[in-house]
């Protein structure tokens, strides 16, 4: 029998191989996975990316909240003009004189007024919707301008033109000067809103009392002590309407802003018209 000669193939053997052929295999390997790509430039791009759509946003909001005070700065403007505009021209026209032969008219007037800016206040603070809907808004935030004016201008024709020129001044210099440090504080106010709540209510009642039981040191003390309180009232909702502290209106909300420091200018003017008033009477 013949017995045919195998040829011997030397296969090369990978467990042979020496342990730096083995470990640059190895690394080969690891990073040709496709589960773990790495592409350092790519990765570079995302993160500037990113940055990019972070300024991006924020100069957006940035504009997006100036845009918002403008409008509501624009539109309390409008209203200052009309009420303080109603006053002077009540100071320097024969309506003065009417106002004092019609006293009992005027006192009425007075009230109406007065009652019908509370119920339209309180109709735009429950239903903010209203408050967003044009013409609705506008058409309720010039009703309750003609409310206040009214009753400013009545309630103001009982001082002299001096003393209210001298009031509106005084007005004005105070709201600049609160504006002024509420844009460039950083004490942020909102944690106290209850405390100002809760001290605004006891002066009320304090108030309340020094009239009906006529006590002038008592009413004098209210004068002052509420001419504080919305000075403070100013710089929070100032600061809600500027957005810098993290807290703020709502863009949607310039209807409700633009009224609430409308009210705390009104009431900042008729309490320092009060002090002047009492003191030229003390003279």
């Amino acid at each position: 029998m013949k017995v045919q000669n195998e040829e011997v193939i030397d296969v090369p053997n990978e467990n042979l191989d020496s342990p730096k052929i083995s470990q640059e295999k190895e690394e080969k390997n690891f990073y040709q996975k496709d589960d773990y790509p790495v592409d350092i430039k790519s990765n570079e791009h995302s993160t500037h990316s990113d940055e990019s759509d972070d300024i991006t946003d924020s100069s957006i909001q940035a504009a997006v909240r100036a845009g918002f005070v403008r409008k509501v700065y624009g539109i309390l403007s409008i209203q200052l003009l009309i009420t303080f505009g109603s006053v002077l021209l009540c100071q320097l026209s024969p309506i003065k004189k009417t106002i004092f032969s019609h006293q009992v008219l005027s006192g009425n007037l007075v009230l109406f007024s007065s009652l019908s800016f509370l119920v339209l206040f309180l109709c735009l603070a429950c239903c903010r919707d209203l408050s967003r809907k044009v013409p609705y808004n506008y058409i309720f935030l010039f009703a309750i301008t003609l409310c206040e004016a009214i009753a400013c201008s009545i309630a103001s024709s009982i001082y002299s033109f001096h003393i209210v020129a001298l009031a509106l001044l005084l007005t004005l210099v105070t709201t600049l000067a609160i504006t002024f440090y509420a844009c460039t504080t950083k004490t942020d106010f909102s944690p106290y809103r209850m405390g100002l709540y809760v001290f605004f209510s006891q002066l009320f009642f304090i108030g309340l009392i020094a009239v009906l039981f006529r006590i002038p040191a008592l009413y004098t003390f209210y004068t002052f002590g509420m001419t504080i309180m919305v000075g403070i009232y100013l710089v929070y909702d100032t600061q809600l309407i500027l957005g810098k502290l993290g807290v703020g209106y709502s863009v949607d909300d310039y209807i409700f802003a633009t009224l609430e420091i409308y009210v705390d200018i009104i009431r900042l003017f008729l309490l320092i018209l009060r002090i002047l008033g009492n003191s030229s009477r003390r003279h």
